[in-house]
C-alpha cells in the first residue's frame, strides 16, 4: 500500500494562498503594527490592532469574489457601521479612541461608500445623512433596512464619532502588501513561500489561543522577531529549511492503521512503536518538503532523484557492513541495525544542508517503494506489490 502524501497544510489552492482573508490581514497587521502593539482576531472585530496608548484600529474584512459589499445598499456595508454604533452605545468601545476600517478585496466601489470614506466634518455628516435618508426612502432596500435605520436613528454625535474616523479600503490582492514587505530581502522563489508561512504561523497562534479558551490576541513585537528569524533561516544559501509542520497525532495514527509498505518493513524487523511513529512523521514531512521545494524552484527535481539514488547507494554500503559483523541467524536484529545506521545519515542536496527529519523520511519513502529494505529477505516477506 502506498501512502497518499498531502502537501503542506497551507499550500491549498485559493485566492490568498489557501487562506481566508482574515488571517491574511491578521498577518499583515502583525508585521506592520508599531512597537508594543497587539493584534487580535475575531475579538473586538474581524481584526483589531491594540496600540500601546489604549487606542484601537477596528477592521471589518470582506472577501468579495461574487458580490459588491460597497454598493450603496449592501447589507455588509451598513451592518459594519451599525455594529460599530451598537458597540459604542453599549460601552464596548470608545469611538473617540478608535479608527474604523472596512477592507474589501478584490477592488469594488460605491458612491455612498466613497461618501462615507470622505466625511471629515459635521457638515459632511449632515449632508451624507440626508442623502442616505432620501435614497433609502426611494429605494426601500430590504436586506440592509435594519442597519440603515440604525444609522439614521443615531444621534449626530454618534454618527460623527464613527464616520469621521472611517476609512474604506479596497485592494485587488491583499497578498501584494505582504509580498512588498518580504521581496526586497529574499530571492524571488521564496517570496510566496514566506508569505504562506507567515500567514500560517499567525493563524496557528490565533487558533491555539482560541483552543485554550483565551482571547486571540498576539504580540506584534514577538511575532516580528520570530518571523525575522524564520526568514533568515530560510534565506541561508547553504540550508534548505522545512516548509512543513509536524503532523498531528491523529494523522500519524491514521497512517499506522493503514500499515503502508514502509511500516510493514519496520514490522518485520520488530522495530519499536516509537520508531514507527517517528517514521510516519518524517515520511510525511520529507515527502511534502520535496514537493514544495520542487514547486518553488528551491531544488531541481533532477537533484531530488540523484539524492534518492545516493541514499540507495548508502543503504547498500551500510547493509554490507552490517552483514559482515552480524549473526547470520538474527535477520531482524540485522535489519534494525541497518535501519538505525541509515537513520543517522546526513547528506546535502546540491551542497545545501537539509533538516534532520528529511533523510530519515526519504529512506522510509524508498522503503515504501521497495527500492530498499531493512530485513535481508524483505522482498520475499512483503510479497508482491498490491494493486
Amino acid at each position: 500500500m502506498n501512502v497518499a502524501v498531502k502537501a503542506v497544510k497551507h499550500a491549498a489552492p485559493g485566492p490568498y494562498l489557501g487562506f481566508a482573508l482574515q488571517p491574511v490581514r491578521l498577518c499583515y497587521h502583525l508585521l506592520t503594527c508599531p512597537s508594543e502593539a497587539q493584534v487580535s482576531l475575531e475579538l473586538l472585530d474581524d481584526v483589531a490592532v491594540h496600540y500601546a496608548d489604549g487606542t484601537l484600529a477596528l477592521e471589518q474584512t470582506k472577501s468579495a469574489l461574487k458580490q459588491n459589499p460597497l454598493s450603496d445598499w449592501a447589507a455588509d456595508l451598513w451592518k459594519a457601521i451599525a455594529n460599530w454604533l451598537e458597540s459604542a452605545a453599549s460601552g464596548t468601545i470608545d469611538p473617540k479612541k478608535c479608527q474604523f476600517r472596512i477592507y474589501v478585496s478584490p477592488i469594488h466601489a460605491g458612491s455612498l461608500a466613497q461618501a462615507l470614506n470622505d466625511c471629515n466634518s459635521d457638515a459632511d455628516i449632515e449632508e451624507l445623512t440626508a442623502a442616505v435618508a432620501l435614497g433609502f426612502k426611494k429605494k426601500k432596500p430590504s436586506a440592509c433596512a435594519p442597519y440603515v435605520q440604525r444609522f439614521l436613528s443615531a444621534g449626530d454625535d454618534e454618527r460623527a464619532a464613527i464616520i469621521t474616523r472611517l476609512a474604506i479600503v479596497s485592494e485587488a490582492d491583499p497578498l501584494e502588501s505582504l509580498r512588498a514587505l518580504i521581496k526586497t530581502t529574499v530571492v524571488p522563489e521564496l517570496v510566496d513561500v514566506l508569505c504562506e508561512s507567515a500567514i500560517g504561523i499567525a493563524k496557528e497562534q490565533a487558533d491555539e489561543l482560541i483552543r485554550q479558551g483565551k482571547a486571540a490576541k498576539i504580540d506584534g513585537d514577538r511575532f516580528k522577531a520570530n518571523f525575522i528569524a524564520f526568514v533568515q533561516r530560510n534565506n541561508l544559501p547553504g540550508l534548505l529549511t522545512s516548509l512543513t509542520e509536524k503532523p498531528n497525532e491523529s494523522e500519524v495514527t491514521a497512517i499506522l492503521i493503514q500499515r503502508p509498505t514502509f511500516i510493514r518493513q519496520l514490522e518485520i524487523i520488530d522495530s519499536s512503536y516509537d520508531d514507527r511513529v517517528r517514521a510516519v512523521s518524517d515520511f510525511l514531512r520529507s515527502s511534502s518538503d520535496k514537493t514544495r521545494w520542487a514547486e518553488t524552484g528551491l531544488v531541481f527535481e533532477g537533484s531530488l532523484r540523484d539524492f534518492d539514488d545516493s541514499l540507495v547507494w548508502r543503504h547498500g554500503l551500510i547493509s554490507t557492513e552490517v552483514a559482515d559483523v552480524s549473526p547470520l541467524n538474527d535477520s531482524a536484529r540485522q535489519g534494525r541495525a541497518i535501519y538505525r545506521r541509515c537513520a543517522q545519515v546526513q547528506i546535502p542536496i546540491d551542497g545545501r544542508a537539509v533538516p534532520e527529519h528529511f533523510v530519515h523520511g526519504c529512506f522510509n519513502a524508498l522503503a515504501d517503494a521497495k527500492r530498499l529494505g531493512w530485513h535481508p529477505e524483505y522482498e520475499a516477506l512483503l510479497g508482491p506489490n498490491e494493486e
